[in-house]
């Protein structure tokens, strides 16, 4: 596809948002943490309805102690395989975290997942519990928000409904934030008896998206080979390349996870992600790594909006923006429920997920459009393959240069509906649309890029849209 100017700025100006925003054994074991529980009033951040709905207990914590800043040694080469060295170890930080996990022991699958908040807000926000919150209720995985970044700290404390809750949270500098996520997951292990009130965790997961994604892929090529307290990670929307260690390191433009990883990494890019950040696409899957690359997909979208919106509207007093066209509509957390369920098989069993053709690119490294103008290639949801719109990542507010409501509608892509016309050329009856919807989601299923809960709602979104209108 040719590239506009229009769209080439678009992609620049969120590479641009993304960037302002905010070994088997280990050389040492990561520090022992001091774990706290908060107040019992709801505190930043909260989800208490669907989590009690589902029979599950959330609470807040805060965790402290010594954590350790790092830089890169050698070279920090295209191929992830990163050494890193500890520069101090004394460095005191004080954060909060958040748990939500199965009330009775019954009800927990063992699998322990550890969020990086995302801050590209200002605020720690649980993007990927927002994108696998139905899933991770549903099938007893505990999860852990923790905020690891300054800017997260310094957000929560500018709230004034909270008081002085956070008053006494610091963390001095984001050199010390791949430590501090150490110090979390040594924690699940150590003092699950406080954490997970009693909960035994089997595997511990590493997640992050975004701004938390590339420093996510940077601790899983230099600091999981040296603490190694994740048994598996998975890095959502990633960018070229990974954070610095320290602010002397230098990075290659773009970075590969290390071919030699001892535990298995799981990559899940939106075609938006992969349209930004090219050479991403050059990943290749092993008996460690596995990347899918998401047809149609934008790296923010309505349904993690919406659930994103829920927090930040209630304690940020912020919502999303309107925006020239409707936010992307691709059901894109199907594939991350998906992509959690083979992790932790992966991490469990050794059984490897499946593999997904990745976007077809033309000569210039652009992706290939087809005649209604997606994507071709990729892991294919129903909803690409059986269209009913035109899925992009081309969006821009329809006023407001705000931060964050230009950053909302420039990440979340946008759907074109196809006219009357063009549905009843397409699917000269319902049933049709049905009928060809559901063999397209079956194939998906069958794959495994989603899983069963997940069709059944897409079969139902089919059987209720008006196609043809």
């Amino acid at each position: 596809m040719k590239m506009t100017p229009q769209i080439t700025l678009r992609q620049c100006c969120l590479a641009a948002l993304l960037a302002c925003a905010g070994a088997s054994s280990s050389i040492a074991a990561a520090p022992q943490a001091v774990i706290t529980p908060s107040a019992a009033t709801p505190g930043f951040g909260d989800r208490l309805d669907p989590v009690a709905d589902s029979q599950f207990v959330e609470q807040e914590f805060s965790i402290s102690g010594l954590a350790r800043k790092y830089k890169g040694t050698g070279t920090l080469g295209a191929d992830g395989k990163w050494a890193a060295a500890v520069v101090s170890s004394a460095n005191p930080y004080n954060t909060l975290m958040i748990v939500r996990r199965p009330a009775s022991a019954a009800q927990f699958n063992g699998i322990v997942i550890v969020e990086w908040l995302n801050v590209s807000t200002g605020y720690p926000l649980d993007v990927d519990w927002s994108m696998a919150h139905e899933a991770i209720l549903r099938e007893g995985y505990a999860y852990i928000g923790v905020n690891v970044q300054k800017v997260g700290v310094t957000g929560v404390q500018k709230l004034k409904q909270f008081g002085d809750r956070y008053a006494a949270m610091s963390i001095p500098d984001d050199d010390i934030s791949y430590d501090i996520l150490s110090q979390t997951a040594q924690a699940v292990r150590d003092q699950a008896a406080v954490l997970l009130g009693g909960l035994q965790p089997n595997k511990i997961l590493a997640t992050g998206h975004s701004q938390s994604a590339m420093r996510l892929l940077t601790y899983a090529n230099a600091i999981q080979p040296l603490d190694n307290v994740f048994d598996g990670l998975l890095i959502h929307g990633r960018l070229a390349t990974g954070a610095k260690l320290a602010s002397a390191d230098n990075l290659p433009a773009t970075a590969a996870i290390r071919s030699d990883t001892k535990v298995p990494v799981f990559l899940l890019q939106t075609e938006m992600d992969s349209s930004l950040s090219s050479g991403t696409s050059k990943q290749i899957d092993t008996d460690k790594i596995r990347q899918w690359e998401v047809a149609g997909g934008s790296h923010a979208d309505q349904y993690l909006l919406d659930n994103i919106g829920e927090v930040s509207g209630r304690d940020v007093g912020w919502v999303p923006p309107m925006c020239v066209s409707p936010y992307n509509a691709m059901p894109v957390y199907a594939t991350e429920i998906a992509a959690f369920n083979h992790l932790k098989n992966w991490v469990s069993t050794g059984v490897a997920p499946p593999t997904a053709p990745r976007l077809q690119r033309d000569w210039l490294g652009s992706i290939k459009k087809d005649a209604n103008g997606n994507a071709l290639g990729g892991l294919r949801l129903p909803e690409l393959d059986v269209p009913i719109a035109k899925y992009g990542h081309a969006n821009f507010t329809t006023g407001s240069l705000a931060f964050l409501d230009l950053f909302a509608c420039v990440a979340g892509g946008n759907t074109n509906a196809f006219d009357a016309n063009k549905l009843k050329t397409l699917y000269p009856t319902h049933a049709d649309y049905v009928a060809k919807y559901t063999l397209a989601a079956s194939a998906a299923l069958l794959k495994g890029y989603i899983r069963p809960v997940e069709y059944a709602k897409g079969i139902a979104r089919a059987q209720a849209a008006k196609v043809p209108q």
